[in-house]
């Protein structure tokens, strides 16, 4: 692990933190010059090792936390962007731009690079790798940026040039995409926690149907790009999968013939070194000061998060079809209705939500009564539905207090997603539904294979996109959030689908409350939880009555920074900041 985060003092001070002209009109004296730095590949190898810091972490669970900004889930606070209650940004987006900037360094700086190319390969497909991650957060940030392929200096032209069309700016990360899975080693030689060139592809077809679908259902508005060709990106999402999935490559689903506890398992390893499924992963260490704090708040407290009724009621039955969630909890509630629903429904929905009487922490025996609903601060379930999802009862975090002692490993890219990317950029493409690849996922849970189901039958629980989907591609959709849930992917779907009906207007829900569940040993209630009509928990109903107040025409980019504008007047505002 060392080997991957050892960066020196002098050479962050110089390539990272320095200004242009720090080195370059007057160097001092115990720094490198960048003219006697990039010499050999081993400088390389150490330059491009910072990247691997940048890369975001478990922290403090931000994983689950991050589809706050989704229908997914909730914490105490109603969230800004779906409430439509974003202001715009103020200040520069300097800092935005320094990972970008310091990759061009390395770009700048090949010239001077003495060994052969075969010594430094992996490092420049790296590189390539980094600039195409820092620059597809700026598009699904902003859409329309600059495209900048090298370093400037102050008094540069191009500091003052317009933003690139989004579909540039896609053509741009995968470009660098197809560099750098020509460049990268095979997982089998790096290893899963040094990029590869499973993982490029992966990226590959994550950021073309991205696109793709982007482009597709916001044509003819403010955020689609004239001229736009979304089944260019599709097909690029298809080439990337399936030569994944056809060629030599170390890829696979994570299964040991345990369908109720493989998903469960897999999010929940420190060591994932040895997971087929798993093309790219960071690894954490409490020994080196790297560890987190991911199985405090999933085992011991919550930092407040809570599962929607929306999820929930998503996943089928075990026997593949929909189920009825809301006949269910008009006669089996609170503590009961988790235990029915970890019966008849699909696994995946027991590996996601606690359910009385799972095992949360080994080491003590401590056991899962029942929601956090009463809670305080940190420790507050505000849906009854509890994140169960990336814990390990048998992890050395597990109970353990805050302090960074949790090592699960953070996963960026896994096989099951570019199965998923395949089945819905090939629907999307020419109607194909993709059930081979869809079944293999089907397969690790037990669950019967993928099949085509009329959205009537969904009831109660059936979604609203906005607009008509099919049978085929809202099954797709569906199979996706379940297998994503809580993995960062579900902001971005919403916002490429442009699908803001799904929440916009509503109150996210929770669990049917049961007061039994919460007495005193004299028999008053304890607690008492809002509820709607249904009985079901309703946490925002006096914060928002209105429901969520999403507004589409702006709420699907962020702003450009105030100052932006005015350093730069051939900037453009994003549509209604």
């Amino acid at each position: 692990m060392k080997k991957f985060q050892y960066i020196s003092a002098m050479i962050l001070l110089v390539l990272g933190l320095a200004s242009c002209e720090s080195f370059i009109d007057n160097p001092p004296e115990d720094k490198i010059s960048i003219n006697d730095y990039f010499k050999t590949a081993n400088d390389l190898d150490n330059y491009v090792k910072k990247f691997y810091v940048t890369l975001p972490g478990h922290g403090s669970a931000l994983l689950p936390l991050s589809e706050n900004n989704s229908d997914n889930l909730i914490v105490a606070t109603p969230n800004s962007v779906l409430h439509g209650a974003r202001a715009p940004q103020v200040g520069q987006w300097t800092s935005e731009w320094e990972s970008i900037r310091s990759v061009n360094i390395f770009f700048d700086n090949l010239d001077q690079v003495q060994d052969d190319i075969s010594a430094y390969a992996q490092f420049l497909g790296e590189a390539y790798f980094f600039r195409a991650w820092f620059y597809y957060a700026k598009l699904q940030k902003y859409g329309n940026v600059p495209i900048y392929d090298h370093q400037l200096f102050p008094g540069d032209e191009d500091l003052f040039k317009p933003s690139d069309p989004r579909t540039a700016v896609a053509d741009f990360i995968l470009s660098d995409l197809d560099s750098a899975h020509k460049y990268l080693g095979l997982k089998a030689s790096t290893g899963n926690a040094r990029l590869n060139k499973e993982a490029a592809l992966a990226f590959q077809s994550q950021v073309a149907l991205f696109e793709g679908t982007w482009q597709k259902y916001h044509a003819g508005t403010d955020f689609g790009t004239d001229g736009a060709d979304p089944n260019k990106y599709l097909q690029k999402s298809i080439d990337a999968a399936e030569e994944l999935m056809n060629g030599s490559y170390q890829v696979g689903i994570y299964s040991t013939g345990n369908p109720d506890t493989d998903y469960y398992t897999l999010f929940g390893l420190d060591n994932m070194s040895g997971v087929n499924e798993v093309l790219f992963y960071k690894i954490a260490s409490t020994s080196e000061q790297m560890g987190h704090e991911l199985q405090f708040y999933t085992t011991r407290r919550t930092r407040d998060m809570g599962i929607t009724w929306s999820l929930v009621s998503s996943y089928l039955g075990k026997d593949g079809q929909p189920y009825d969630y809301m006949a269910v909890a008009q006669g089996t509630k609170g503590n009961d209705f988790l235990n029915q629903i970890a019966v008849d429904c699909d696994p995946r929905l027991h590996a996601t939500v606690w359910i009385p009487g799972d095992l949360r922490v080994a080491s003590s025996g401590q056991i899962f009564d029942r929601p956090f609903l009463e809670k305080g601060s940190e420790e507050l379930c505000p849906t009854g539905f509890q994140v169960k999802k990336f814990s390990n009862p048998y992890s050395s975090g597990a109970g353990a207090d805050f302090g960074g002692y949790s090592q699960t490993g953070r996963i960026y890219f896994r096989f099951a997603e570019v199965l998923l990317n395949y089945a819905e950029a090939k629907f999307e493409l020419d109607g194909t539904v993709a059930y081979e690849a869809l079944n293999m996922i089907r397969s690790r849970a037990g669950m019967p294979d993928f099949t085509v189901i009329p959205q009537q039958q969904y009831g109660a629980q059936q979604l609203d996109y906005g607009y008509a989907v099919s049978d085929a591609l809202y099954a797709i959709r569906n199979e996706r959030r379940v297998e994503l849930a809580l993995e960062g992917q579900r902001v971005d779907d919403y916002r490429r689908w442009a699908a803001a009906s799904l929440f916009d207007g509503m109150r996210p829900l929770g669990y049917p409350f049961d007061q039994d569940d919460f007495l005193n040993p004299n028999g008053s209630a304890s607690f008492t939880a809002m509820v709607n009509d249904d009985g079901l928990v309703d946490y925002f109903q006096t914060q928002m009555p209105n429901g969520y107040s999403f507004r589409p025409d702006q709420d699907y980019l962020s702003s450009i920074p105030s100052d932006e504008l005015v350093l730069n007047p051939n900037l453009d505002q994003n549509p209604n900041w």
